[in-house]
């Protein structure tokens, strides 16, 4: 009973500090709130269409002509402009005239009847996640097509059926049976991250300032005095606090983020307020040992703050 009561004594005074820290308040209370939503409205209007491009074609035969129409009949692009020379090319890009650019080679026809590979280049502006993903797909998606298409040909000269030449044109197909983003968006594959991320870097700066608080306001006596001096129930006491909070805040994000950004959730619920327990737990523990290393909150949210970027692509979701 009194080491119940002194967990609860614990929480009641990290309560109390955030409430009169206006650093703490900002990081723990505003800044999950406020970078959820900020972060990824960004990414609401997530599928495109008709994103504008420039063709080169050096060919200019039927072959490289029906190409250009092929891709013009994909939904997500929209051949503006077909270029006459080279130098268009770059300018087109430089200026944002156009999100990409493709350069039909001279030979394409030609290679195409004498069954040679053919190389068509496409020049993507890549500093725009979302147009040059799905263009860069949609591109892929139709050159693929066309592949199949002259296979078929090929197959149909040889004396088979159409059925068999379309068998032999992809003998191994593969069944896709999307679980999550059955659109493929970039936003929809991006967002939950995002969230993740926005819980993980608030709790890790935030605990970690009030670890560091504790070595700037030397109030560490008072938490041994509180605990009696038991380092479990201090740590318990810590963390219970910051576990509730952001427990609460991952039911949040999965009761009206999901439902705000329209993003379906298929997996299991019991599986996923697992996961958030034992995230919570793990970045709140890294967090105590990290911040009790420092003699100012400043310091702490320095070099926390770097770790944001890192920690995300290393993570290898963004690529």
């Amino acid at each position: 009973m009194n080491k119940f009561k002194s967990i609860i004594k614990i929480i009641k005074r990290e309560v109390g500090w955030i409430s009169s820290d206006l650093d703490l308040a900002a990081m723990l209370i505003a800044a999950p709130l406020f970078y959820s939503f900020f972060y990824g409205t960004m990414y609401m209007n997530k599928i495109e269409t008709e994103v504008p491009i420039a063709v080169y074609d050096e060919d200019r035969s039927n072959d490289s002509y029906q190409f250009v129409k092929d891709l013009n009949a994909n939904a997500l692009i929209n051949v503006k402009v077909i270029l006459n020379n080279p130098d268009e090319m770059k300018e087109k890009l430089i200026n944002e005239e156009v999100q990409g650019v493709i350069y039909i080679p001279k030979n394409f026809s030609s290679d195409l009847k004498y069954n040679r590979s053919v190389t068509v280049k496409t020049f993507l502006i890549t500093h725009r996640f979302l147009h040059s993903n799905d263009l860069n797909k949609a591109i892929n998606e139709v050159a693929l097509h066309k592949g199949e298409q002259i296979r078929i040909q090929y197959f149909n000269s040889k004396s088979f059926s159409y059925e068999q030449a379309k068998e032999l044109s992809t003998p191994l197909k593969d069944d896709t049976r999307m679980l999550f983003n059955p659109s493929e968006s970039y936003g929809d594959f991006l967002i939950p991250a995002i969230l993740v991320l926005v819980l993980q870097q608030t709790l890790f700066m935030g605990l970690g300032q009030s670890m560091a608080k504790e070595n700037q306001t030397k109030k560490f006596i008072e938490l041994k005095n509180l605990s009696a001096n038991n380092s479990l129930i201090t740590i318990a006491g810590k963390i219970i606090f910051y576990l509730t909070l952001y427990f609460a805040y991952s039911i949040l994000f999965l009761s009206i983020h999901l439902s705000v950004f329209k993003i379906e959730f298929k997996g299991s619920y019991l599986a996923f307020l697992l996961m958030s327990v034992l995230l919570i737990i793990s970045i709140s523990s890294l967090a105590l040992i990290i911040g009790s290393f420092f003699s100012k909150k400043v310091h702490a949210l320095i070099l926390i703050s770097f770790t944001t970027f890192p920690l995300f692509f290393f993570t290898g979701y963004s690529s």
